[in-house]
């Protein structure tokens, strides 16, 4: 199986990473602001991670699911252990700016649809994951977010509670989850 060492080094230079992007170019806030969807940035930064650990043997952002190529998978890796399959969403929510987002329900929606996705693989050898972040979230506005997290983690099969990285821009979070499933 792949090492476990994998994903917490994945998180620690991703939190280093989104952390200078936002002290450095504000771009986080940027998101926010315009309340724009962009999973590219996480794409591109978690590419840029995973290709440069010494374990990691293949990678492919993009990959098919199968032969007919019409599903794919965001960023597929394998490393001397093991083939990991990871689908990332990042979703803008309208909080304190109605009207300005798709509403929560759908940007939860979706990762429900990749976590359905994901499952369907049967490799015996493999980890699947779902990278998923929400902005902005506001102290105030955990209490709402949160109602959300029990639909997320029947589909996933375990209880989400809270982001592994949480990333301040101004006056707000960036938050970020990973789950394996």
């Amino acid at each position: 199986m792949v090492e476990d060492a994998i994903i917490p080094t994945l998180l620690d230079h991703l939190t280093k990473r989104l952390n200078q992007i936002e002290s450095r170019h504000r771009y986080l806030s940027f998101l926010i602001d315009k309340r724009l969807a962009n999973e590219k940035l996480l794409q591109l930064e978690v590419m840029n991670i995973i290709s440069s650990m010494a374990t990691t043997v293949d990678y492919l952002p993009e990959k098919p699911y199968n032969s007919d190529g019409k599903e794919k998978c965001d960023f597929w890796f394998k490393t001397t252990e093991g083939e990991c399959w990871l689908e990332i969403k990042t979703r803008p929510t309208n909080y304190r700016k109605p009207g300005h987002a798709k509403a929560i329900t759908n940007g939860v929606d979706g990762v429900i649809e990749d976590a359905n996705r994901l499952q369907k693989i049967k490799s015996p050898n493999c980890r699947k994951f779902v990278m998923f972040a929400f902005y902005p979230i506001y102290e105030d506005s955990h209490e709402f977010f949160n109602k959300h997290l029990p639909r997320i983690s029947k589909a996933v099969g375990k209880e989400v509670k809270k982001p592994q990285i949480s990333v301040s821009a101004g006056n707000a979070h960036f938050d970020l989850f990973l789950v394996e499933l």
